[in-house]
């Protein structure tokens, strides 16, 4: 790589998809960073007007403003389905340590996992990197949001799309006394003559913000002279490509900051209304000037005197019931865009109805899952690559039964009966129990055989021929 590059350059695409990420990540995160952002997601009350009265209506404005965490919460809920069971893993016995340290960082591939997935559903776009430690023995799955990698390069060898370029953006936490800074570098992942680089770019002494190679790697599978291909791959909210996809939570998070503007004038006409106004009439200039001296005391105990033939009463605004109208219809929409997880309903439902109703967003979420699923899966391959074990077998894939099944007892009886008439083995029946979830789907099938034999004959008596 030429170190006339600019390293930090970034794609149109990127740029262009930049804005909606950073608002989609402010919505999940909720109040605090929506508020944070002031008149970006809250437009501002007469914005001509710079007077300090006008600044301190706005500053009361953003303040009353209610913001709902619908977005998050409807985010959080699909992230919920998707690990209501553990993610199905199958990895060679010298990778174990994946499972509890995939990134080097003591970070287990299954909050990685659950980390990937929640980027996926607000951005719709995620990165994972295959490294391995210094010692070559351990490799490591390294994941970057998509605002960390701003530049890239397919292009096609061999008759395949392959990345020939992977620029990934990094922040250093370098001690500073007793504090930090932090330090942004960038990790270069190229291919040069169909073998794989790695080129690490710092900011250079010499000049200020420029930034310069300071160091080169090859890295190398074990066993193999080089790598032809770069062990990075995107995850997408419909495909793992190159191509920025649209997030799955747009849609809900432009309704979600609609009702928040919603809720801001809302909230501004409660106050401005709510507040009891007293009027008087008749009231004549030595009255006027008297209760500027001396003021009027409102209660039981303290008639106000007033001039002759003079009326005194309060007035009271209406409620803006457009606003609220505005604000529960949004409600609503959100409910169908896919936040019916959201929505609390005493009524008993049957599994068909609750399956269909949560249809839409499942839909959305399996293809996120299976996108997840199929990164991870190649990341994993990737690893054994690196530590020179088999790719064969190797597996990474997350629940997308998202709806628990209601299984009654006629279903469960009439499996057994099968079973102990001989018409169904014994491996069938067990996998047929874990799917509808009386037997943990995690466990092993010889590890189930082997409890069922030590808890007793009960089980095994009537149909022990069945086992074979």
């Amino acid at each position: 790589m030429s170190n006339n590059n600019d390293v930090t350059f970034t794609r149109p695409e990127y740029q262009a998809a930049s804005e909606q990420w950073k608002k989609n990540r402010d919505v999940c995160s909720g109040p605090i960073a929506v508020k944070a952002a002031g008149n970006v997601y809250l437009p501002m009350l007469s914005p001509n007007d710079k007077t300090a009265l006008n600044q301190q209506r706005n500053a009361d404005y953003l303040k009353r403003a209610v913001f709902y965490g619908i977005v998050g919460h409807t985010r959080i809920g699909l992230q919920g389905l998707a690990f209501r069971k553990p993610p199905a893993l199958e990895i060679p016995d010298k990778m174990d340590k994946l499972k509890t340290n995939a990134d080097g960082s003591n970070t287990s591939i299954i909050q990685q996992s659950q980390f990937a997935l929640e980027s996926v559903l607000e951005v719709g776009r995620h990165g994972l990197y295959v490294d391995y430690a210094a010692s070559g023995e351990q490799s490591i799955i390294v994941a970057y949001r998509a605002e960390d990698v701003p530049n890239w390069r397919v292009e096609n060898i061999g008759g395949m799309n392959k990345y020939t370029l992977i620029v990934l953006r990094e922040c250093i936490e370098k001690p500073d006394g007793f504090g930090f800074k932090d330090e942004i570098q960038y990790r270069v992942l190229y291919l040069k003559d169909s073998r794989f680089f790695v080129d690490i770019w710092t900011k250079s002494s010499e000049a200020a913000g420029a930034y310069s190679i300071s160091s080169k790697i090859e890295p190398k599978p074990k066993g193999k002279t080089h790598w032809d291909e770069i062990p990075f791959t995107f995850i997408g909210a419909q495909n793992n490509d190159a191509v920025i996809d649209d997030a799955p939570l747009s849609s809900l998070v432009e309704i979600n900051l609609g009702h928040y503007r919603n809720s801001a004038d809302y909230e501004d006409s409660v106050f401005f209304c709510g507040q009891a106004q007293p009027w008087v009439s008749g009231a004549d200039t030595d009255w006027r000037e008297y209760i500027k001296k001396n003021g009027i005391a409102f209660g039981s105990r303290n008639p106000i005197m007033l001039p002759k033939e003079g009326s005194c009463g309060i007035m009271q605004g209406q409620p803006n019931m457009i606003v609220r109208e505005a604000m529960n219809d949004k409600v609503d929409y959100m409910i169908k865009l896919g936040a019916r997880l959201l929505e609390q309903n005493a009524t008993a439902k049957t599994a068909t109805q609750s399956s269909g109703e949560q249809a839409a967003a499942t839909s959305i979420l399996g293809l996120c899952c299976a996108n997840v699923s199929a990164a991870y899966t190649q990341a994993l391959k990737w690893c054994a690559r690196y530590m020179g074990q088999s790719e064969e077998n190797i597996k990474y894939e997350l629940n997308q039964d998202f709806i628990a099944k209601l299984v009654d007892p006629q279903t469960i009886t009439a499996l057994v009966s099968a079973w102990m008439n001989k018409a169904l083995p014994i491996a069938d029946l067990i996998r047929q129990l874990q799917k509808m979830d009386v037997i943990d789907p995690g466990k092993d099938f010889n590890a189930i055989m082997d409890e069922l034999n030590s808890e007793g004959p009960n089980f095994m008596a009537g149909g022990s021929n069945g086992a074979q």
